[in-house]
């Protein structure tokens, strides 16, 4: 079979099924052991915008392994008391998944940290904060934040996705990878927001604790993002030479063209319907490249390792 015939096979299994009060979609996420290596003397300057905006996907980075055991521990935790058997191995794939996500990661950070940057440091304080969160908040609280973080990456993954200009160009290996983590952010979007409704419930309570928890995660997320991302700038000696130029470019890949943030604050709003359900945005078809993205990180790791 052709690689198109492939992709649109996978799109049709991707569009035909349904999902409970969404557009009639149904994805089962499904765990991909797949390994990327990124060279390490790209890691400061492998995004085409050059290196601040470099610096802020790698400060991105530098949230994951934390915020994705964070994600594992609160679904698991809830596992064996969903009753739907379908959701019940949507949510082992899903903690397959994010667990295969920090290992990359992990590996990717170290690069961060060969290369003189403070990697070590902020990500342990993100360990050190997530971690002080769980145990002081209730049981759902976590899984609620977590609902409310994978509605950001999934929203980042879709732009990354549905606009290739915004990494078109950039060194292959680190695009292949963000590519592979976006698609597989959209594919389980909506398994910790089902996890959530079938174990604790609809209604008044499901709007008032997930809102409470997008409005704190908004509020701790984006402060600590720049943070990062202005403490690897201050390290980066390509980010200092570029001075405030910079960071404007930086502001204008965000904001102006081609607006990552900027495009994505409509589907955010979205979040605090009552009605809210992430696959209300029906974005499966961009599903379509997965099988295509994992034949070429598998030959691409053959070739390299």
């Amino acid at each position: 079979m052709s690689k198109n015939a492939t992709a649109m096979n996978k799109k049709t299994r991707y569009t035909e099924r349904e999902i409970p009060h969404s557009d009639n979609v149904t994805v089962m996420p499904e765990r991909r052991d797949l390994h990327f290596l990124p060279p390490a003397d790209r890691i400061c300057d492998w995004h085409k915008e050059g290196p601040n905006v470099t610096q802020f996907m790698n400060a991105m980075s530098l949230l994951f392994p934390a915020g994705e055991r964070m994600f594992i521990d609160a679904v698991r935790s809830y596992r064996d008391e969903i009753p739907d058997p379908d959701l019940k191995k949507a949510a082992t794939a899903f903690i397959g998944q994010e667990a295969m996500h920090s290992r990359e990661h992990i590996e990717y950070n170290e690069l961060l940290e060969n290369a003189g940057l403070p990697a070590h440091k902020l990500d342990n304080f993100t360990w050190n904060l997530l971690d002080g969160i769980k145990a002081r908040t209730w049981k759902s609280m976590p899984l609620a934040a977590t609902i409310a973080l994978e509605h950001y990456t999934a929203l980042m993954g879709d732009m990354l996705l549905r606009y290739p200009e915004m990494m078109q160009g950039s060194q292959e290996d680190f695009e292949r990878m963000w590519r592979w983590h976006a698609l597989e952010e959209v594919e389980h979007k909506a398994v910790a927001y089902d996890v959530y409704e079938k174990c604790i419930g609809r209604g008044p309570r499901n709007w008032a604790e997930r809102s409470f928890a997008m409005t704190l995660a908004t509020a701790l997320f984006w402060p600590i993002l720049m943070s990062f991302y202005w403490q690897m700038a201050q390290a980066d000696e390509n980010c200092r030479k570029q001075g405030w130029r910079g960071h404007l470019k930086l502001a204008n890949f965000m904001f102006g063209k081609p607006g990552f943030i900027r495009k994505m604050l409509p589907e955010f709003a979205s979040y605090f319907k009552y009605s809210f359900h992430p696959w209300q945005q029906n974005n499966a078809d961009l599903l379509a490249e997965i099988d295509g993205l994992v034949d070429d990180a598998e030959a691409a790791y053959a070739t390299h390792h």
